[in-house]
């Protein structure tokens, strides 16, 4: 009976063995799929962070082209204004030129006339002179009698008295006619050069506005070159604008692209970092216990600001918690601190610690933070002082994840979470472990005798410590330098999903 039971032993250990060298070698593989996917998603996170750059940097151009077209805009209108007041300019002098050409032209008609004017007056000086010579001529030619002689040949005084003063009114006249023609000779040519002067005046001015004139012309010429050379600028600024744009919608859907990629490769990633917790747990179904572990650990000196960090955090985590729920989570903040594994001593570290807290990586913390801090209610302030205060109701456990997505861990059930000791949620000290059913032996037990079963035929135990997979250790050998990450690729802080 005894040589038919030994190959069962032998084969057993053999399977035993194997099933050992699978499991390692499942662990191996699931381990290595967990770099493969870390891997991936730091490749993914680097293709977001340069497709943003690219997407800032041609917000940038594009702002900058923006800035550009509105310069160009605002000279173009203020060439247009110019332009406008060019051509008010052109067409005042345009005005001037038609008057002053009118005053010409009136001028000269004045200047025609005046030179008439003096032609005759010349020309009835020049006859009255000639009459003069000749009057003269001939008194000396035919010399007067005396008044005497007069008196004698008249036979009356009365006559010769007349015939005398005829005589010298006849030279009276004559001087004086002369004398006035003279004078209005004179008069006309002065008129005649005064009208000339102001003909010279008139046909400088007139040249000083045609000049003036030339010159808003060019510069209106000029002007609306500069307007066209604009507008095409402005067209060419817009078509560079019209096509940036459209680099940054592409740009952007690339971008969307990559945090879809980069959000299924963290969905996988949680899955197997999930697998590798279970993995490690073995068969254990979780031993898992409730209510509270009320603990008292001293006050933390904390600031308002660092009140109500805390306080956002446990709207994200816990708002739907109730009370004991919200102390948690914010209890569970305040054991990092003490707890000498966390390299973090402030609130703040602690909740900005790299891939610790779901809210915070996916930015929700920051976004309640900044703009809604009004839906942060009263209770969760309340069980932020309660935490800073040292009150604990986890006792001293820093990690928590959302239970019903890991029904299989091992912890301290509060609300919807499940806080424990350790990152891989094992089975705490002084709780029995809850063994699964056995798996009936190969063969029938009435085919062995009780008492012919040696001690190594009994099944071992399932997940003994020391199966534990090698690489699986616990947070507190992963020293701070590593940026809080295990050998196993556990995150230290506490492994929670989005609520």
């Amino acid at each position: 009976m005894k040589n038919r039971k030994l190959p069962k032993i032998i084969y057993g250990i053999i399977g035993l063995a194997l099933l050992c060298s699978f499991s390692f070698i499942s662990y191996a593989t699931k381990t290595n799929d967990i770099d493969q996917t870390q891997d991936e998603l730091d490749k993914t996170q680097d293709e977001i962070d340069e497709q943003q750059d690219k997407i800032d940097k041609t917000q940038q151009e594009i702002n900058d082209t923006k800035n550009k077209q509105k310069k160009l805009e605002d000279a173009k209108a203020n060439m247009e204004a110019y332009l406008k007041d060019l051509n008010n300019q052109y067409a005042s002098i345009s005005e001037q030129i038609e008057d002053l050409n009118r005053q010409i032209a009136d001028k000269e008609k004045e200047i025609e006339q005046t030179q008439a004017d003096l032609e005759e007056a010349k020309r009835v000086e020049e006859k009255q002179y000639e009459d003069m010579k000749i009057r003269i001529q001939y008194m000396y030619e035919n010399s007067q009698p005396s008044f005497f002689e007069v008196l004698l040949e008249e036979g009356s005084f009365a006559n010769a008295l007349n015939k005398a003063n005829y005589a010298a009114s006849i030279t009276a006249y004559d001087r004086q006619m002369m004398e006035s023609y003279m004078a209005q000779k004179k008069a006309i040519a002065d008129k005649e050069a005064e009208l000339q002067g102001e003909m010279e005046a008139l046909d400088e001015l007139h040249a000083s506005v045609v000049e003036k004139q030339d010159e808003v012309s060019a510069l209106a010429k000029r002007t609306s070159g500069k307007i066209g050379q604009h507008i095409s600028d402005i067209a060419a600024a817009q078509a560079d604008l019209n096509g940036k744009n459209d680099a940054l919608t592409v740009q952007k859907e690339v971008l969307a692209e990559l945090i879809a990629e980069k959000k299924r490769l963290e969905a996988s990633l949680e899955a197997a970092k999930l697998a590798e917790i279970n993995a490690s747990l073995g068969n254990v179904s979780g031993v898992q216990t409730t209510g509270t572990d009320h603990a008292n650990y001293g006050a933390y000196g904390a600031s308002e600001e660092e009140v109500t960090a805390l306080a956002v955090l446990i709207h994200c985590e816990a708002a739907n918690q109730g009370d004991a729920g919200r102390l948690a989570v914010g209890a569970v903040v305040m054991n990092r601190i003490r707890d000498p594994r966390f390299p973090q001593n402030t609130i703040m570290s602690v909740i900005r610690a790299p891939g610790q807290f779901s809210p915070v990586t996916s930015g929700r913390f920051d976004l309640v933070l900044q703009q809604d801090l009004g839906s942060v209610s009263q209770a969760c302030f309340t069980a932020a002082r309660r935490a800073i205060a040292g009150e604990s109701n986890v006792g001293n456990r820093v990690f928590f994840r959302t239970h019903r997505n890991n029904p299989a861990l091992s912890g301290l059930i509060i609300g919807d979470h499940i806080f424990s000791y350790t990152w891989n949620f094992a089975p705490e000290s002084g709780v029995p472990d809850k063994k699964p059913e056995e798996t009936p032996p190969e063969n029938p037990p009435e085919e062995t005798p009780p008492e012919e079963n040696p001690p190594e035929e009994n099944p071992p135990e399932e997940n003994p410590p020391e199966e534990t997979p090698p690489t699986e250790n616990p947070p507190e050998e992963t020293s701070p330098e590593e940026g809080g990450t295990s050998e196993g690729g556990q995150p230290e802080g506490s492994i929670t999903t989005p609520q």
